[in-house]
Formats: C-alpha cells, sequence, structure tokens
C-alpha cells in the first residue's frame, strides 16, 4: 500500500509542476499537461470510459474527470485553449489530491 500511494504521489506532483510551469508561461509543458486534460474532459463527458483513457496518468485523469465533472464538461479544448483560469481550477484541483492522500493515510 506505501508503494501505491508513493507512485500515485509523484503522478499528481509530477503533473503539478508540469501546470506550474504553464501558469508562468511555460508553453512547451502544454504538451504535457493538455492530453492527461482532454482525457479526463471526454471520460467527464462520458465520450470516453475508464478502458480508454490513457494509462500515462491514469490516476490523475480518473480524479479529474470525478472530482468535478461538470467543470470539465464545460471545457472543450479542441474549441479554445484552455485559459489561466482554467489550468489554475485544474491545479487546485490537482493539489486538493495531496491533502487527501495525507488524510487517508
Amino acid at each position: 500500500m506505501l508503494h501505491t500511494h508513493s507512485f500515485q504521489e509523484k503522478a499528481f506532483d509530477s503533473f503539478a509542476s508540469f501546470l506550474r510551469k504553464v501558469l508562468k508561461g511555460e508553453v512547451k509543458y502544454e504538451n504535457l499537461v493538455n492530453p492527461v486534460i482532454t482525457d479526463a474532459i471526454l471520460l467527464a463527458k462520458k465520450e470516453k470510459d475508464y478502458y480508454s483513457v490513457s494509462r500515462d496518468l491514469f490516476d490523475v485523469i480518473v480524479f479529474l474527470a470525478e472530482r468535478d465533472p461538470s467543470f470539465l464538461s464545460a471545457l472543450d479544448p479542441q474549441e479554445h485553449q484552455l485559459s489561466q483560469g482554467e489550468y489554475q481550477r485544474i491545479l487546485d484541483l490537482v493539489t486538493s489530491q495531496r491533502g487527501e492522500l495525507l488524510t487517508n493515510e
């Protein structure tokens, strides 16, 4: 169980780190975070299921889709680039997971 938590923590920490870089204007990191966010959006909209989303950062994708499906369902990254506010809200969701991991141990 300890390995699972540490692996999951690393995934969330890495994703949060990449999101922070995007928020600081480092556009090259969008290529790392946008596929994860897109899969979470499609999962929230039920356009993808658990078997068809990427296995890369699967825990992050599922968490985002289940945590705030109404917010994610309103997003459409194919229609427009995500705003700073949308990236920030996603970062807030991801960092809230860190606190939940610590309280559930």
